[in-house]
């Protein structure tokens, strides 16, 4: 089956057709800067038309959307119909750079190609397991069934597929994965952490939009929510300015002016005092993590490292891992130093490691095309 997976971005659209039946992809591209002067495309339908007769030569028998938020409503990948389209309008105020135009993209492709079955997977879905302890804040009960304010976590596609073949490689060494638990790390531009028994989360770091947890490259993460009510009091500023600084002027850019993990890196060897601090608080952080979700787990059999500073950063494992011993983590140093993964699960344990160390690409256009097979095909 030939399906094309469709990721739509606030300015951005990505895509990729894969034949599920031999894991190939037959094609990929991105449209960039849509809307923008100079842009790929004015506007995301005439983005994903391009993408459509660009390759009018492959016959897609289905088409898969990345979806960023489906709330508490769609829990499992989803087949179009007028009703889901319909439904998906109430999501927007959850996620309103990326609901809105990813919703934009389907209505279009079902008015124009409808045809083609299309399949909508959820960032979300993943984190359906959540029990009400893990997805629940501290506010009045209104705030929660009023405005739908609750954990819903994002990064569900990768953190459900890593923890997949995490599981594989710890009941290759005789661990029940049934009850193995497992801390995923995705550490990319954006970057969230995934506790997990079995394969279903248990806990998540963002929250009820991806600005909460870990530091990522221009989000600042976890702060004392006064932040914003301070500012907007003392320094004037307005709910737009706020949402700027906090998710595309804050975490590494705003602590050293770097939002690339790899230059962050090298003007820390340059004895950069910003990049160093930079690092050190964006570890730190996810130390406080991994160690809150070991103590709710009760234990943890692997800490897995994916997406690109995951996959990528021997440095940022190593700093990660190496003061952990306590929890039982030891790494075997010469392995990650050479560790580049493509498509294969790599242990970097040491022999006397109690907790695995394991590096997992992840593949959410894979992911996204397997799920979507699997539903048309009925399975």
């Amino acid at each position: 089956m030939n399906v094309l997976v469709v990721n739509v971005g606030s300015t951005t659209l990505k895509y990729a057709c894969i034949d599920t039946q031999r894991r190939e992809r037959l094609t990929e591209g991105l449209i960039d800067r849509i809307g923008q002067d100079g842009g790929d495309a004015p506007d995301h339908m005439t983005a994903v038309q391009d993408a459509l007769q660009k390759h009018a030569d492959i016959e897609f028998t289905a088409i898969g959307h990345r979806v960023v938020q489906g709330g508490d409503r769609f829990t499992e990948p989803t087949r179009v119909t007028d009703q889901v389209r319909s439904d998906m309008v109430e999501l927007d105020p959850l996620a309103p750079l990326h609901n809105p135009p990813a919703r934009r993209v389907i209505d279009h492709i079902a008015t124009t190609s409808a045809s083609i079955p299309q399949v909508l997977v959820f960032d979300t879905a993943y984190f359906s397991t959540l029990p009400p302890v893990a997805y629940r804040y501290a506010v009045p009960d209104s705030v929660y069934v009023d405005h739908g304010v609750r954990k819903y976590g994002m990064h569900g596609t990768s953190h459900q597929y890593v923890t997949g073949l995490a599981l594989d490689h710890l009941a290759a060494q005789g661990i029940d994965r049934t009850s193995a638990k497992v801390i995923t790390l995705h550490l990319g531009g954006g970057a969230s952490a995934t506790a997990s028994i079995g394969g279903r989360a248990i806990d998540t770091s963002m929250g009820l939009t991806p600005l909460e947890g870990l530091v990522m490259a221009t989000r600042c993460g976890d702060i004392d929510p006064s932040v914003p009510i301070y500012l907007m009091r003392t320094a004037g500023w307005t709910v737009d300015q706020v949402e700027r600084v906090l998710i595309k002027e804050s975490g590494l850019l705003g602590l050293c002016g770097q939002a690339d993990m790899r230059r962050a890196l090298e003007a820390a060897t340059d004895d950069d005092e910003s990049a160093k601090l930079a690092i050190d608080i964006y570890v730190r952080r996810l130390h406080k993590y991994v160690g809150s979700y070991f103590a709710v787990l009760g234990g943890l059999d692997a800490l897995v490292f994916t997406a690109g500073i995951g996959e990528n950063s021997a440095e940022i494992r190593r700093r990660v891992v190496e003061p952990l011993h306590h929890l039982g983590l030891r790494m075997d140093l010469p392995v990650n130093a050479w560790a580049k993964p493509d498509v294969q699960t790599i242990d970097l344990s040491s022999d006397d490691a109690t907790v695995r160390t394991l590096v997992v690409p992840t593949d959410e256009e894979w992911a996204i095309a397997r799920q979507t097979a699997d539903l048309i095909d009925g399975r």
